[in-house]
C-alpha cells in the first residue's frame, strides 16, 4: 500500500505544476496577419499596414496630402468584392492618421485589398493590391 501512495505521490507532484502552467499557455493573444502598403502621387502619399483579420481588415496609416486627396480600402476574396470604404477628403495636411475597416464576412476573410489614392473628384491617382500572407 505505501508504494501506491508514494506512486500516486509522485505521479500528482509532476502533474501539478503541468496543469497548473496549462492555462497560461492558453491564455496568449494570436497575432494576426500583416501586410505594409503604400500609394503615392507627386507628393502625396499613404502608407501603412493592412492587418488580416477572420471576417474584417483593417486598413490604417498616414496619409499626406499634397492637394485634396482621399483614400479608398476595397476587400475582396477572389473577384468578389466584399466592401469598401474611404476617408474623407484632405486637402494639404502633412500627416493624418487613416483607418478604415472592412468588412470581410466570408470563411476565410479576404484574400485582397485594393487600395487607391484619389483626388478629390474620385479620379485614381495611384492604386495598389495588397494581397494576405
Amino acid at each position: 500500500m505505501r508504494k501506491a501512495s508514494a506512486f500516486v505521490a509522485a505521479v500528482v507532484a509532476v502533474a501539478v505544476p503541468v496543469l497548473a502552467g496549462a492555462p497560461a499557455a492558453t491564455a496568449t493573444t494570436t497575432a494576426y496577419p500583416t501586410t505594409l502598403f503604400g500609394v503615392y502621387y507627386d507628393n502625396s502619399e499613404y502608407f501603412g499596414h493592412i492587418t488580416w483579420y477572420n471576417r474584417s481588415v483593417t486598413v490604417s496609416g498616414g496619409l499626406t496630402a499634397d492637394g485634396c486627396r482621399r483614400v479608398y480600402g476595397i476587400a475582396w476574396a477572389g473577384t468578389t468584392p466584399l466592401d469598401e470604404r474611404s476617408s474623407s477628403t484632405h486637402c494639404n495636411e502633412e500627416y493624418t492618421i487613416q483607418t478604415l475597416t472592412l468588412d470581410a464576412d466570408v470563411p476565410g476573410g479576404a484574400d485582397h485589398v485594393r487600395i487607391n489614392l484619389t483626388d478629390a473628384y474620385g479620379n485614381i491617382l495611384d492604386y495598389g493590391y495588397y494581397y494576405r500572407p
